[in-house]
């Protein structure tokens, strides 16, 4: 399979209670709604978003290629009976390599400690390791975003580094934790189950 087929094909992806997929014109309240969430955007590199802003963001992730090294790829978290935008997951595929990646999440306060982030960042996951061949993936967060980063560990991740004060975040210093895993760890932890 060569690169650009296995990617074409991964939008959307199906689990048991979400599906990954596009965003779409429908979405655009759901999300505004979720990005001015003071307690949702508290440790996001952003601080809220326009209708205007909302829908132009939309509309570029509905044509954004899938895996362009460089560049975010977002993607709509949806229940599965309705459809409903619960959140999104993004990915980036390494410029500088394009056999690596950076994921991360956001979800509404209303369906966050349900399980909907381990569901859908697995199901990612299981998709750029089985099907796009990538050889590791990483996610980073602020430490005092203690669900994040159990997430991350839940997920199998390993911390590799506590990097401190190298971010301007919001008016101040802060710290990041940088998690990662690798093809064949991923791969090794599903068929353990």
């Amino acid at each position: 399979m060569n690169s650009e087929s296995r990617w074409s094909r991964m939008l959307p992806l199906g689990a048991p209670r979400i599906v990954l997929r596009r965003f779409a014109r429908p979405d655009v309240n759901a999300f505004q709604a979720y990005r001015n969430d003071p307690h949702v955007a508290r440790f996001q590199g952003w601080r809220g978003i326009s209708r205007r802003e909302a829908i132009a963001f939309v509309g570029r992730q509905q044509l954004q290629e899938i895996a362009k090294p460089g560049e975010w790829l977002q993607m709509v978290i949806a229940l599965r009976p309705t459809g409903q935008a619960i959140g999104d997951c993004a990915l980036k595929v390494h410029a500088a390599d394009t056999r690596q990646a950076t994921i991360g999440i956001t979800l509404s306060r209303a369906f966050q400690g349900q399980g909907f982030a381990t569901e859908a960042l697995s199901t990612l996951l299981d998709y750029v390791f089985r099907k796009g061949m990538l050889h590791r993936v990483q996610a980073d967060t602020d430490p005092r975003n203690t669900a994040a980063w159990k997430l991350f560990e839940r997920l199998g991740m390993r911390r590799e580094a506590h990097c401190r004060k190298n971010l301007w975040f919001k008016g101040r210093w802060a710290d990041e934790f940088l998690y990662a895993t690798l093809r064949e760890d991923w791969l090794a932890c599903r068929s353990r189950g």
